[in-house]
């Protein structure tokens, strides 16, 4: 059985070490931070075999020389990262820090396992941004959160638009690992989105709860991301005229529904 364990990092960023059964070997995905990753291994007597970074931005990179420094022959996995991609907070010299760059229909093999991760190109919150899949897990960064997505800095609403559906094209039962705690304040936006879903209020509910006990709301599911997150429900009637009216206009493609969504929330609700 392959265990996937969050490491809070940052203010609300989540670094996923994977772990199959009770052995040594751990692949580190999107590490923010080195210390608290570092400790992690130590209290648990675990050996880092690998890095998969999902995009270029510091939140899930900043700990990658730190890990290097005490683990200096493990891979580092990511995309290959082009000039044109915009230069946000990167601090670090990420494509000199990959030591395999991959993108679309690419299969990961980790060395000393028996993980194979399936890379899915997904831009749309940056040009560079990918998806691994693995044995019915999805680590997806920021493109897609629970009840939400990301925002979009180097790439475009049609970029997005498309990355999400492919995401939301997954068996209803994946889960999906995604990189920050947000859940309670997406769905806030849902509600403002659909304020009679009987789906959203349910899981506001039950996720206020968990966010009150300190506990974590993720892994999140397909099948509940289709039912409550407005992201992945642009062609859903009640959606397309919230979004609609919002915008002041017909919108007549989704990824001008998807949009007129992602702006709403940027300017209005966060």
């Amino acid at each position: 059985m392959l265990n996937v364990t969050p490491v809070p990092a940052l203010s609300d960023n989540y670094v996923w070490i994977l772990q199959r059964d009770n052995q040594q070997q751990v692949v580190i995905i999107d590490p923010s931070e080195s210390k608290p990753v570092l400790e992690y291994l130590s209290n648990n007597q675990l050996t880092p075999v690998a890095i998969l970074i999902t995009h270029q931005h510091y939140d899930h990179t900043g700990g990658v020389q730190g890990i290097l420094d005490e683990y200096p022959y493990i891979s580092v996995v990511g995309p290959a990262i082009k000039p044109s991609i915009e230069p946000l907070r990167i601090d670090l010299p990420i494509p000199k820090l990959i030591t395999f760059t991959v993108g679309e229909g690419d299969a990961v093999f980790i060395p000393g396992t028996d993980y194979k991760f399936e890379v899915i190109a997904i831009p749309g919150h940056t040009l560079d941004h990918l998806a691994y899949l693995v044995e019915g897990m999805v680590f997806c960064g920021d493109t897609l959160f629970a009840g939400g997505c990301g925002r979009l800095f180097s790439g475009t609403a049609q970029m997005m638009t498309e990355s999400l559906t492919r995401l939301a094209s997954l068996p209803a039962e994946t889960m999906m690992y995604c990189a920050h705690e947000y859940t309670v304040d997406n769905l806030g936006f849902a509600k403002w989105v659909e304020p009679d879903q009987k789906d959203i209020i349910e899981r506001d509910e039950a996720e206020m709860v968990k966010q009150e006990k300190g506990e974590v709301t993720l892994p999140t599911t397909v099948a509940l991301e289709l039912s409550t997150n407005p992201f992945l429900r642009f062609q859903q009637a009640d959606v397309k005229a919230a979004a609609e009216n919002y915008a002041g206009k017909s919108l007549t493609e989704d990824w001008e529904v998807f949009a007129a969504l992602r702006e709403w929330k940027d300017t209005k609700f966060d």
